[in-house]
This record gives C-alpha cells, sequence and structure tokens, in this order.
C-alpha cells in the first residue's frame, strides 16, 4: 500500500513531455482547458437549473389544463344525463311507472336519445330493482342484467345524487374495464324509480383515447388515476386497472393520492429520472399526472454546450502553435545554458559563461560554478581518503567487506578472497551467494532485510561450501554505515568457525551418548522422550517404549571381569542396531538396563520388535579361558495413553513389565495390559 502512490506518481511523470517545452505548452494548454471545461460546466449547471424551472411550470401548466378538461367533460355528461332524466322522464318512463313497463319499451324510448351515444359509449336505464330495462346501442345479455350489488347503483339509489364511479369490469361476456356515470329517476312522487347510467370504455371509448395519445415533447405523457393508485389511462393500455406500478411510486405520488397537487421528481416505469406534476379532479376523486423525463429536459442544454465544446477545442488548437513559437524564443538562453553544463561535465570548460539579460539563469550559472568548483575540490579529498582507506582494508587480517543496502558488494579485502577462495568480481557478481547452503541463503535475505529496515546489527552463522566440495561454517557480522539517520551501506566482518562448529558437536554427542556402547545415555533418551511426549500430545503420534535389562550379566563380571562385560555391552548394541528402524532411540541408561524408544511405532509392531531384540539377544555369546558366557533379556513393552500427563508414565509401566518378566522366568517379554 505504501508504494501505491509512488507507483501512480511513476505513471504520470511518464505521460509528461521530457522537455521543459513541452510542459510548457502542455500546462498552458491543460489551464485552458479547464478554464474552459469550468466554463461549459457552469453554464450546463446553470442551464440545467433554468430548463428545469421551465418545464416544472409548464408540466404544471399542462397538468391543471388536463385537469380542468376532465373535470369539464365528466360535469357536460352528468349535466347531460340530469337533463335527460329531468326534463324527458316522462318520455323516458312512459305512461306508467317504471317498474310497470316492459324492456321493449324502455329500450325503443333509451334509442330515441342519440345524443347520449356522442358522449358515452353505450346508456342504459336501470329500474329500482337494480334491472337492466333498456341498453343503447343494444348488446346481447344486457337487458335484465341486475346491477344491485354495483357500488354506482347503491349511491344513487341511497343518496339520490349524480354519481362518477369507481373504475369496474363488465359483466358482459367482453369484460371491458369501464366507468359508469348514474343519475336517479324519479316518479311523480319524487321517489326514487331507477337509473339512468352512461358507460365510458377505459381501454376504447373516445373518452380516454386522446388523453392516452397526448404527448409532452417528445417522451412525455399523461396519466389518469383514482386516488387508490387504480390506473384509468396511460400509454401502456396493459397497466389500465391495475395498480400504480411500484417503480413510478414516490412520496411525491403518495401525497398526490392523498389530494396533494404540485410538481415534483421521481422515476418512470423504466427507472429513468423524470419531472412530474399531479392535480386532482375533485368531482371524481381521479388524479392527472403529467411526466417528463429530464434527459428530454436537459437535451437542449447539453446539444449546445457539445458545440460550444467543440469551438473551444478549435481555439485551443489553432493557438498551440503560437504558443510554442513564443516560448521556444523565450527558452533559447536555457538551452545555451543546457550546451555549457554538458561542456563542463566532458571537460571541455572549467566554468560557465552565460550572457543573458535574464537574471534568473545568471544566478544559475553562478551557482552552477560555486557547487563545480566545491565539487572538483570534494572530490580530491574522497580520492585520498578512499586511497588510505584501501590501504587499511587490505592490510587487515580480518576477513571483511563493504555492501550498499540491498546487499550488493562493492569491496572484499584479500583476507575475505583468501579464506573463500573467490575473486572480489565473483563478490560483485553474487557468485558467493551459489555456494550457501540453500536454507542459509533464504534465511540470510530475511535477515538482511531485516536489519536494513529495523536499522540493527546482523549476527549469523553460515554454511559455505569451499571449492573441493566440503562445507565451511562461516560468523557473519554486519554494522550499518550512517551519515546521520541515513543508511550509506553495510560493512561485514566473517569468521571462520568451522573448528568451532566441529567441536560443539562433538561435546553435544558426548554429552548425550554413553561412551562404551554408542548409544544414548540417560539424558539423551529423557530428551528425546519428552520430544517423542509433546509430538504425541500436538499431533497425536503414538510412541512405544521397550524397556530390558539382562539376565545373568553379573557372573560374566565377577568371573570375566569388567573387560568381558564391556565387550558384551557393545556386543548387545550391535545387536540393537540390526533391530529396529532408522529413526528408533537406543539407549544405555546404565549397568545392564537399556531402552528402544519407537516413535510412530504402535504395539503390535512393538511386539515383533521386542522379540527379534530378545531371540538376538539370546544367541549372543563372549568366551573368556575357554568358557563361554552367554545372556538373556526380560523385556517390558509399553505405550503413550490418552491419559498420561507425562512420558514418565509409559516409562514406569514399560519397567514394570520388565520386572514381571524377569519374576516369570526370565528371557521373555511382557505387554502392558493398557496396550493390548
Amino acid at each position: 500500500m505504501r508504494r501505491w502512490p509512488h507507483r501512480v506518481k511513476r505513471f504520470f511523470k511518464t505521460l509528461l513531455p521530457k522537455t521543459l517545452l513541452g510542459r510548457l505548452i502542455l500546462g498552458t494548454g491543460v489551464g485552458w482547458s479547464v478554464l474552459v471545461i469550468a466554463i461549459l460546466w457552469v453554464s450546463l449547471r446553470g442551464g440545467s437549473g433554468l430548463a428545469e424551472e421551465v418545464n416544472r411550470a409548464h408540466l404544471d401548466y399542462e397538468a391543471s389544463l388536463i385537469a380542468r378538461d376532465i373535470q369539464q367533460a365528466i360535469s357536460l355528461r352528468l349535466d347531460t344525463l340530469k337533463t335527460i332524466a329531468s326534463s324527458q322522464a316522462g318520455a323516458l318512463q312512459g305512461d306508467v311507472p317504471l317498474a310497470e313497463d316492459s324492456d321493449e319499451e324502455v329500450q325503443a324510448r333509451l334509442s330515441d336519445h342519440t345524443a347520449l351515444l356522442e358522449l358515452f359509449d353505450s346508456a342504459f336505464v336501470v329500474d329500482a330493482e337494480g334491472d337492466v330495462m333498456g341498453f343503447t346501442p343494444s348488446l346481447a345479455g344486457a337487458v335484465d342484467l341486475n346491477v344491485a350489488d354495483r357500488e354506482y347503483f347503491r349511491f344513487v339509489q341511497e343518496v339520490g345524487r349524480p354519481f362518477v364511479g369507481r373504475p369496474i369490469i363488465s359483466k358482459l361476456h367482453d369484460s371491458r374495464p369501464l366507468v359508469v356515470m348514474g343519475v336517479p329517476l324519479t316518479d311523480a312522487q319524487g321517489r326514487f324509480a331507477g337509473m339512468l347510467g352512461g358507460v365510458v370504455n377505459l381501454r376504447d371509448g373516445r373518452f380516454f383515447l386522446d388523453l392516452r395519445s397526448l404527448r409532452i415533447g417528445k417522451e412525455g405523457y399523461a396519466v389518469l388515476m383514482t386516488s387508490d393508485g387504480t390506473v384509468l389511462s396511460h400509454p401502456d393500455s396493459s397497466l389500465i386497472m391495475h395498480h400504480v406500478p411500484s417503480t413510478l411510486e414516490s412520496p411525491v405520488l403518495a401525497q398526490a393520492l392523498d389530494g396533494w397537487q404540485g410538481t415534483g421528481t421521481g422515476h418512470l416505469i423504466n427507472g429513468e429520472p423524470a419531472l412530474m406534476s399531479y392535480h386532482q379532479v375533485w368531482e371524481p376523486d381521479w388524479v392527472v399526472g403529467v411526466f417528463l423525463p429530464q434527459s428530454q429536459t436537459r437535451q437542449p442544454i447539453i446539444d449546445y454546450v457539445r458545440r460550444q465544446w467543440w469551438v473551444a477545442v478549435a481555439v485551443v488548437l489553432s493557438m498551440l502553435p503560437l504558443l510554442w513559437w513564443l516560448l521556444h524564443m523565450g527558452l533559447s538562453p536555457l538551452r545555451r545554458l543546457a550546451r555549457q553544463i554538458a561542456q563542463v561535465g566532458r571537460g571541455e570548460i572549467s566554468r560557465i559563461s552565460l550572457d543573458t539579460s535574464l537574471e534568473e539563469l545568471r544566478r544559475i550559472a553562478h551557482t552552477f560554478n560555486s557547487v563545480e568548483y566545491e565539487r572538483n575540490r570534494e572530490r580530491e579529498e574522497r580520492r585520498s581518503r578512499q586511497a588510505y582507506l584501501d590501504a587499511v582494508l587490505s592490510s587487515s587480517p580480518l576477513p571483511m567487506f563493504l555492501a550498499d543496502i540491498e546487499g550488493r558488494i562493492s569491496y572484499v579485502n584479500p583476507a575475505l578472497e583468501a579464506l573463500t577462495g573467490l575473486s572480489a568480481a565473483s563478490f560483485r557478481h553474487r557468485a558467493w551467494l551459489r555456494r550457501l547452503h540453500p536454507e542459509d541463503r533464504s534465511v540470510l535475505f530475511a535477515l538482511w532485510r531485516d536489519a536494513v529496515d529495523g536499522g540493527h546489527e546482523l549476527h549469523r552463522q553460515l554454511r559455505f561450501e569451499c571449492g573441493d566440495g566440503a562445507m565451511m561454517w562461516l560468523e557473519l557480522y554486519t554494522s550499518q554505515v550512517k551519515n546521520g539517520e541515513k543508511p550509506q551501506g553495510v560493512v561485514g566482518f566473517i569468521k571462520d568457525i568451522t573448528h568451532l562448529r566441529e567441536q560443539q558437536k562433538r561435546q553435544l554427542w558426548e554429552a548425550e551418548h554413553d561412551p562404551l556402547t554408542g548409544l544414548l545415555n540417560r539424558r539423551g533418551f529423557e530428551r528425546r522422550l519428552d520430544e517423542t511426549y509433546r509430538r504425541f500430545r500436538e499431533h497425536g503420534e503414538t510412541a512405544s517404549l521397550i524397556l530390558f535389562d539382562l539376565d545373568s550379566f553379573k557372573p560374566i563380571n565377577d568371573e570375566g571381569g569388567h573387560a568381558l562385560g564391556d565387550e558384551m555391552l557393545r556386543e548387545i548394541a550391535r545387536c540393537l542396531e540390526g533391530c529396529v528402524r532408522r529413526d528408533d532411540h537406543l539407549a544405555r541408561l546404565g549397568g545392564d538396563e537399556f531402552a528402544i524408544l519407537l516413535p510412530g511405532c504402535g504395539n503390535p509392531q512393538a511386539i515383533r520388535i521386542a522379540e527379534q531384540v530378545r531371540h538376538a539377544v539370546s544367541e549372543l555369546s563372549v568366551l573368556s579361558k575357554d568358557k563361554r558366557y552367554r545372556v538373556t533379556a526380560s523385556l517390558g513393552i509399553s505405550c503413550l495413553g490418552p491419559d498420561d500427563s507425562d512420558a514418565q508414565a509409559m516409562v514406569t509401566r514399560a519397567d514394570t513389565a520388565s520386572y514381571d518378566a524377569k519374576a516369570k522366568g526370565k528371557n521373555r517379554m511382557m505387554n502392558d495390559a493398557r496396550c493390548e
């Protein structure tokens, strides 16, 4: 993560021109571009806001006009129904009450009122019981249809006022979605005698076709719905009689369904942001919604900004040649300065002499001359110090080297070359790394990086392959050379510790082995026993133990002497090595007591090994003064168990089993009952 800003910076540096002239042109061009973009962006934002305000006002006006037109159309239709129901009630009902009249006569009289079909898709007359007595235009199944359960009939019957019903599905076979407008019919005494109704088809009726085809701009449209959210008119006719789609639901719509009027923002069915305005049609309790996609409101502004953008690009591009010429002329003294600096670097001249009126360039030339003088003086001082340092390092008997922070060796003294048999060039080309033991090489890389990052010393013992293939142990010690707090490099010292390592290895072997037999002593045995128990607890690796001592060993010492007894013990050790596996541990615990530790060995295999040991020991013999002495072994076998708190529990059980074997006749083995 720390390298990420550096990588970004390096990426942008690769994009920059390599010359000052190019960078000045690029910077000026970028500055102009940023200014143009800022102006166009402000224009776009301001124009978009102004366009939205204008479109909000326009949408609100459109919604109010549509709501007013719908209200007037409904009022016209209700007034027409009331006029026909009142002024021509006698003609509609005939000479007898409507309840006593025949359907044919009512149908004939209703058909005379052709003006109804100019306003409605159909009209009908219902008696006081809700039975349809006349229907125009004539439709099969309409007469005698009972509508007493319809809301519009119950309202007109009970309230006695004109009513615009909620959208319903026709009971007839065509199942059309429709809205019914009705007015009451009364008899001579003013009592309810029936209802005159007009039907408006939501899907195909002329009342809604004009609204459905209305377009505001290219993509704007109007929607008519009831206050409970049922769609009455929509450009997508499949939504009619369905609840408002969830994609249209918004706080603005929720307020409109509760009676609010105004303009806001929301989303269309396809999720596109849009302006929307709502107005109420109070008498039927309907809501008019007008929608306009915001992309349509912003498109003129976007087109304008796009045209201005190309104009700005053309202006910027046309100015670049003039800008290049002006900057090229202004930078000519700088090019002369660069040529003289190059001449100083090649040794052709010793100082800069620049004839220019630019004060800044004269200061640069003066500063460069001063720095060059100091650099030459310091170069001579460094040469003197380096010669002295080389003499000191070359005469040092201690092998040493100098390296940079990354581990690249720059110097080795003759003592290190003599120790490793490698030349200074081999160290500089890192050939010495291939001589390191692979395990030590990977560890050294990690320790070197840790020492460099932490600023501390490095001390490590390494295995190094000599030219003849022998392995040599080296002790490496490094320390950072710092200039203040900044590390400049590393100085390292190397010491040959091969003899010391061999001496330590020999001492460690002697500390854990029996000098007589070469087997592990009690100390070495107990260390390996603890390691075996730890693996058993951590990884579940089973292990077995065989303990035994020798039967009839005392007569060998008493009669043949200790030398003969020692010979027998050595024979026992050689015998045991042929009976066990390579990873098993053999130990002489003292006197004639032996132990065999079997890591990863189950009880059945331990029994087989114990039997081999018993048989092999019984075959051994030593000769002294024409008398042959033999011994046998009494063996006890045990294994680690889940209840063992330490490894000594297994030793105790194996020791007990060994004593039991000796008590039961010697030259036999006994198995711990817990292992069976």
